[in-house]
Formats: C-alpha cells, sequence, structure tokens
C-alpha cells in the first residue's frame, strides 16, 4: 500500500512523522515540511511504518549524505539533514522530551543551543566490531540487526581516518597471512577487534577463539603504523563482556598516555572512553562550570578520573563500578590530596556516603541507563543541595528528573552533539533544592 503524506516532526530516532487518518507513520529518510509518497510495510493497531519511495516536495534543509552505504548502514539517521538543523532538531528533542515527563516550565530554565561538535568527521576514536569474512576477505563490519545487510567499517567517515587506515592494513594483512574468522563449532578464529587511538598512538585488543593469535601474525602488525600496544583475550562463551577475562598483552605499552590541557593521563586497556573525545572536553569543562558553588562532591560513574582530578574543590568523592577504572584514576591523581576514587557497586557506595549527610553536590554521569531507586532515595535522605546530571538519552534523563521535580528545580540544561549524524547527544542538567 503506497501513500501520500506530509511530514510534520522528527521521531526520537530521527525518523519523519506523518498521519494517515490520524494514525502515526514512521518514515525513516523523511524530514519535516516534505510531502513524499510511502509504501507501508508494518501495520498496527496505533502505528505504521511505511519506507520512503520518493519525495514530492523536498525540505530546504535536506542535503545529500556524504556517504555511499548511507541508506543500507542505519548508523546515521540524519545526515540527509543540514547539520545545524540537527542541532536545532535535537535541542527541540530535549525540550519535548522534558514537557512529555514533567512539569517544568522550561521558559524558567536557561537552556541555549546544542554544542556542535568540533569535528562532524573522523571524530570516533575508539571502536569495538565484529570480525568477518566478506567477499573473500577478512574484515570488520556490523550486520544490521533488521535487513542483515553488512556495513564494512574500514572506511567510516566519522571514524577517525587513522583508524580507517589501521583496520584496512589490517584486512590485507589478515586476508594475505589466510586467518579465520570465528568458528563457534570448533571455538577457533578471529571474533571482535577493540581499536583505541590516542594522539597518535593505536591500542589493538584482538577477542580469539582457543587458537589465539601466532607470534608471526603479532610481529606483523606491531609493524603497521602507529601501533603502540597490542593485547588479546582468548574468549569462546556466548555473551560479550569480554573485559571479564581480562587481557594478555602480546606487544608493546601496558598504558597510553593521554594529554588534555598539559594534564597527563595513563589509560589501561580495559578503560573505557568516550568515541568523541573532543566533545567529553567540553562536557567536563561545562560540569566544572557548574560546580563554582560547590564544596563537597559525591561523582557517580567516575570513569579514569579526568573531571575529578581536576577538580581543587574541598573534598571529592568519586565512584565507578569498574575496578579498572579506578585504578587508573588513582594513578591520575595521585598527588591530588582531595580526591578519594572508589571502587564498587554504586548503589551499596551511595547509601554510605548518603547518609553521613555533609555532601552538598552529586554529580552522575550516565550513558544511556537511568538512575536507580537506591541513587534517588540517597538523593532525599543526604538532602544534596546540587545535582550535576549527564545523561547519553534525553528520554532516560527526562523521566528521572521526573522522580526528582518535587525537590528540585530544573536551572540549567546545556546540550553537547556527542554522537553527530543520528538521533543520541549528551545532556547536562543542573538541579537545585527547592
Amino acid at each position: 500500500m503506497k501513500k501520500n503524506i506530509e511530514i510534520k516532526k522528527l521521531g526520537i530516532n530521527g525518523e519523519g512523522i506523518g498521519y494517515i487518518d490520524r494514525k502515526i507513520v514512521f518514515v525513516p529518510g523523511a524530514l519535516p515540511q516534505e510531502e513524499v509518497v510511502v509504501e507501508i510495510t508494518k501495520q498496527t493497531r496505533s502505528y505504521y511504518e511505511g519506507k520512503l519511495v520518493s519525495i514530492i516536495k523536498s525540505s530546504k534543509d535536506r542535503v545529500n549524505p556524504r556517504c555511499k552505504v548511507y541508506e543500507n548502514c542505519q548508523g546515521c539517521t540524519l545526515l540527509h539533514l543540514n547539520y545545524f538543523k540537527q542541532l536545532t532538531a535535537k535541542k527541540e528533542a530535549v525540550r519535548e522530551a522534558i514537557r512529555k515527563y514533567t512539569n517544568y516550565n522550561l521558559n524558567k530554565t536557561v537552556f541555549k543551543d546544542v554544542i556542535a561538535s568540533p569535528k562532524q568527521e573522523g571524530f570516533i576514536t575508539s571502536v569495538n566490531l565484529p570480525i568477518v569474512e566478506f567477499k573473500g576477505k577478512i574484515t570488520f563490519g556490523i550486520y544490521q540487526r533488521d535487513s542483515k545487510y553488512l556495513t564494512v567499517m574500514t572506511k567510516c567517515f566519522k571514524q577517525h581516518p587513522m583508524i580507517n587506515e589501521t583496520l584496512s592494513a589490517l584486512e590485507i594483512l589478515l586476508t594475505n597471512n589466510k586467518c579465520k574468522i570465528y568458528n563457534d563449532k570448533f571455538k577457533t578464529g578471529l571474533r571482535f577487534i577493540k581499536i583505541k587511538l590516542i594522539d597518535k598512538q593505536i591500542q589493538l585488543v584482538f577477542i580469539t577463539g582457543r587458537d589465539g593469535l601466532s607470534e608471526e601474525i603479532v610481529k606483523q602488525i606491531s609493524q603497521l603504523p602507529h601501533i603502540v600496544s597490542i593485547f588479546m583475550s582468548i574468549n569462546t562463551s556466548k555473551h560479550q563482556e569480554f573485559d571479564e577475562l581480562g587481557y594478555t598483552k602480546v606487544f608493546g605499552a601496558s598504558r597510553l598516555e593521554l594529554y588534555n590541557e598539559d594534564k597527563k593521563y595513563l589509560v589501561s586497556v580495559k578503560s573505557k572512553l568516550p568515541e568523541n573525545m573532543l566533545v567529553y572536553y567540553k562536557q567536563i569543562n561545562c560540569i566544572k562550570a557548574m560546580l563554582q558553588d560547590s564544596k563537597k562532591i559525591i561523582s557517580l560513574n567516575c570513569g579514569i578520573g579526568m573531571l575529578e582530578s581536576d577538580l581543587d574543590h574541598e573534598e571529592i568523592i568519586a565512584i565507578d563500578e569498574k575496578k579498572y577504572h579506578i585504578e587508573d584514576a588513582k594513578i591520575n591523581a595521585k598527588r591530588k590530596e582531595n580526591v578519594t576514587f572508589v571502587s564498587g557497586d554504586i548503589d551499596s557506595k551511595i547509601v554510605i556516603y548518603a547518609k553521613k549527610k555533609i555532601y552538598d553536590t552529586l554529580v552522575i554521569q550516565n550513558e544511556r541507563f537511568g538512575l536507580s531507586d537506591t541513587i534517588k532515595n540517597s538523593i532525599k535522605i543526604a538532602k544534596i543541595k546540587t545535582i550535576i546530571y549527564s545523561c547519553q538519552s534525553y528520554t532516560t534523563l527526562a523521566k528521572d528528573l521526573a522522580d526528582l521535580e518535587s525537590n528540585y528545580q530544573l536551572e540549567k540544561i546545556v546540550a553537547l552533539d556527542s554522537s553527530c549524524h543520528n538521533s543520541y547527544l549528551t545532556t547536562i542538567v543542573k538541579l537545585v533544592r527547592k
């Protein structure tokens, strides 16, 4: 069934939204103010899903996607929209989510334009990819969930050029050496690769079957440009939490050196960094600006402590579930007597410190998961004056705000475009106790 519809707005995943007989229609690739021909691919009681067939009237904000596999990849749902209009759409999405789930009056809240990424190409500096076989070559790619289309990731324009060059070189090297991808029956072969790029240093991690990597392959890989360390993990389990079994260093340095504003940080193989470090540096500065009146701070999900080790407040308790994050953080802040780094279950630790009722500020850095009931209850018990909460899901953030709004006023919102050309972004809110 084909229908002509007008697109009214963008959905939370970047799809166009229109209506047929008052029923919502989701159309990936369509933009607001466009008139389009849509083929209905799915019909339920409450909504339709449609495939964009043609555009009758095009939006002035439409641009030609710069990626050859854009239509099949599904990784950049807003690539056909002018970049600065993407930022406008993301800001409105944040506002709409907060209006939907809370009663906050956003006219009384400071919310400036979304902070653009300094780079919209080549900004991704860490990747985790399956190792696959395609057209007779060993390569690296992602199978799309719905279509099973394989997106080969050796030329992704969002990845840093040095990562793409390394992937292309590895593709040739592994293919020429007749390496095999993972065979689940025999538990042998190459499964996944993890790459970190920091200041022209590349760290490689290979997840393999029980045969591992041969010394000759390691030697050849180590001779590629910019490779400073190679790690390996033999892991044949079906789940993909590879950090649990640890990694064996087979070449080079144990930690990478990262510099930001003349400060040096060491990063171990397990420690996770944001994929867009340029925006993360801006995020740190935004949070620091919100902490000017704070004295005693609890910081949750501190990672390797890049924020906390740069604070000069009276006392900072920084907590992370990952022991290896805390190990790196302690090294990075070894001369900071005002910061205490603690590893362990976040819920258990926040209860201990909340009961002391001496901390005036809580900093929370979340990815896309919301706050637990334990954290919310601890906030109430401690009567914390200020909450700085950053989250990569504005819907999750808005739902958490709904549980906090009876006790907290929403003073400020800052949004940063940490994930260009799709619907994700990082949103930071400052809450002040009423």
